[in-house]
């Protein structure tokens, strides 16, 4: 097995150059991820109002707004990653939208703590499957966001441009590059 050198990193390639480049200071940030996360608890809350617990014959209580709010969630997180990879957008809708909204939005510990008192009341079987569902669930719903996001994007831009007067205009950087 091969190890990675240092040599073999490029000089632009850190730990620092993911996806997110952003311009905005640290406290900015904080307070957009502040408020993103703020409304998207408040949403989950709602929601766990609206959808009732569904309680099986075995008296085991089915968590489906746990359930639904982290399958939205993701799905919603991978619209907007697949969206922002299409088209970079300002620097404070990431943190915004993706980290608060979402990130508050969505509750990955409730279905732990969920799971932990199905176990305790025994039934390990039902904790592992609403585990287990989740997550399927969950990773399926991100992979279609952004999916659904990628190509929702590039269909309204198609879309624009031929019903552009002005001829249509390049979309994103990689459209913008291959015009000149």
């Amino acid at each position: 097995m091969a190890a990675l050198n240092l040599e073999d990193v490029d000089a632009t390639e850190t730990f620092g150059s993911g996806p997110v480049q952003t311009t905005l200071p640290r406290w900015k940030i904080a307070l957009l991820v502040a408020g993103g996360g703020a409304v998207g608890s408040l949403l989950r809350f709602l929601l766990s109002v609206l959808i009732p617990t569904v309680t099986t014959p075995t008296l085991v209580e089915l968590p489906w707004a746990t359930f639904w709010v982290n399958a939205v969630g993701c799905l919603g997180l991978g619209v907007l990653t697949g969206v922002l990879e299409a088209r970079p957008a300002r620097p404070w809708v990431l943190p915004l939208v993706g980290t608060g909204l979402c990130g508050g939005f969505t509750t990955f510990s409730t279905v732990v703590l969920e799971g932990s008192a199905m176990i305790g009341a025994d039934f390990p079987l039902q904790a592992f499957t609403y585990a287990m569902m989740t997550m399927v669930v969950c990773l399926l719903a991100v992979a279609f966001g952004i999916l659904g996001g990628r190509r929702g994007f590039v269909f309204v831009a198609r879309r624009r441009d031929r019903h552009d007067p002005r001829g249509g205009q390049a979309t994103n950087l990689q459209d913008a590059e291959a015009d000149s």
